[in-house]
């Protein structure tokens, strides 16, 4: 037994058991338990003045992450060790704006840019007359369709339902704009409020007043104050329907960056409840763009014969006028989506030798007579058509004039003059399409395809009504 006993009593390695472990064998050990994170996770939908939790994915640091926000522009919120994230309301004023943010996870540094935006509903503010009955339910209708905030829907108050004294201008340009926020882009009058105004803007071609647009005014908020006479559009977008090089259209945040300007479109009609058919028009025009099942046919009436003028082609010239409608001709014989149907007789459509039936019309552009709508239009789901004429909308709510009319007959978007606008004064319809095929929506193609601006235009329709999200035609 005593060598059994010596071997085990035998010395190992002088010093090996009483040695303290290496400096670095812990620090293995924790490397181990503090994974790094494989990215950060965003809880909540990123929108101004929402809230969103922050947390990593793939890590359990029980140490704070040290949260950082950082916006392209301004202040981006403010974000606890929790990752508890306020986004500021000043986040995205014009357009979308990126967000960086970083956190730190054992040691090491990781990030996601995210893009903020306004929903497109929230930048609106409708508009109804408080002494009218029946205005605030139109603009409840449109604001719940739209989901627009209650603070958003903000009552203007007019006597009269359909021209707005000059000198009550300011007053009601002041109540209009109590519930303008800084990211607001669109503004929506609905049926009840005025949407002409007199004695503030001198006629385009003389030295006394025109009643003009209300709608044409607000375009320019609180600088409308110190008009005095129609300009210069800052939007439009030049094009040339004489070479078909119709321009590219910007999207509205773009140009807001350099001009302060407000969209102005309404939601209107005969009474209130027509006016609430236009919304649920308008939401069924909706249904089919998203499903891509928008059809019909494209009715274009010129007046010049079958082929246009090759002189005298002058902006605000009657050929000027023609070259719009042929331009709108080739747009949609060129996009070979919708059959064209064309005429350049001097007769409308109604009236022979030009077709008497429009069945389908899914949009139309054509001229002209004063005051006058033919009754030959079937208008399918997310029709929009205008007529060019002194006075196409010289009365929105009642049949007679061509917006009037149309609106009646089921319409979803229209547009005309309030008073003489010259042909200058009218849009360029073939730009006007062409923007929509490009993506804009109602309002876009309406206000960067006039060259005139704080004149005779007023836009029937939500202005948010976009039929095409994915471009048809070329940018």
């Amino acid at each position: 037994m005593f060598p059994l006993l010596l071997l085990a009593c035998a010395p190992s390695d002088p010093g090996a058991d009483t040695q303290p472990p290496p400096e670095d064998s812990g620090t293995e050990d924790s490397a181990a338990a503090c994974a790094p994170a494989t990215g950060i996770v965003l809880e909540g939908e990123a929108l101004p003045g929402r809230t969103v939790q922050l947390r990593f994915e793939g890590t359990d640091d029980p140490a704070p992450p040290g949260w950082t926000v950082t916006a392209e522009e301004g202040e981006a919120g403010t974000v606890d060790e929790a990752g508890t994230w306020t986004l500021s309301t000043a986040l995205a004023v014009n357009q979308a704006e990126t967000v960086h943010i970083e956190g730190t996870a054992c040691g090491e540094t990781i990030t996601l840019d995210v893009e903020v935006d306004w929903p497109e509903a929230e930048r609106v503010v409708v508009l109804y007359n408080d002494q009218v009955e029946g205005s605030e339910a139109v603009a409840e209708a449109y604001a719940a369709f739209r989901s627009v905030p209650a603070e958003r829907v903000c009552a203007v108050s007019a006597a009269d339902a359909t021209t707005l004294s000059g000198s009550d201008y300011p007053a009601f340009l002041s109540a209009a704009f109590a519930c303008v926020a800084p990211h607001t882009q669109y503004l929506v009058p609905v049926w009840g409020v005025p949407y002409k105004v007199s004695d503030r803007i001198r006629d385009l071609a003389g030295t006394t007043n025109a009643t003009v647009s209300l709608d044409a005014l607000l375009f320019a908020g609180p600088d409308s104050l110190d008009l005095t006479a129609p300009d210069y559009n800052p939007v439009y977008a030049d094009g040339d329907s004489t070479t078909g090089d119709l321009g590219t259209f910007k999207p509205l945040g773009r140009l807001r960056q350099r001009f302060d300007v407000w969209l102005v479109s309404r939601i209107d009609g005969a009474s209130s409840a027509d006016a609430i058919a236009l919304v649920e028009r308008t939401r069924a025009a909706e249904a089919a763009a998203a499903a891509g099942t928008l059809d019909g046919i494209v009715y274009v009436d010129g007046n010049r014969g079958e082929v246009p003028p090759a002189a005298d082609v002058d902006f605000g010239s009657y050929e000027w006028g023609e070259w719009n409608m042929w331009g709108t001709r080739e747009l949609f014989e060129s996009l070979g989506e919708y059959p064209v149907v064309w005429d350049g007789n001097a007769e409308e459509f109604g009236t022979a030798p030009a077709p008497t039936e429009c069945p389908d019309a899914l949009y139309y552009a054509g001229w002209y007579s004063y005051y006058h709508y033919n009754d030959c239009f079937t208008w399918t789901t997310g029709a929009i058509g205008g007529h060019l004429d002194s006075c196409s909308a010289c009365d929105i709510r009642n049949p007679g004039t061509w917006s009037g009319s149309a609106l009646l007959d089921g319409i979803t978007a229209t547009f005309g003059a309030v008073n003489e606008p010259y042909v200058a004064g009218m849009p360029e319809y073939d730009q006007f399409f062409a923007y929509l095929l490009q993506g804009a929506n109602f309002a876009e193609a309406g206000y960067q395809s006039t060259v005139v601006s704080y004149w005779m235009m007023v836009w029937v329709g939500d202005p948010l009504y976009r039929p095409y999200g994915a471009a048809l035609a070329p940018t």
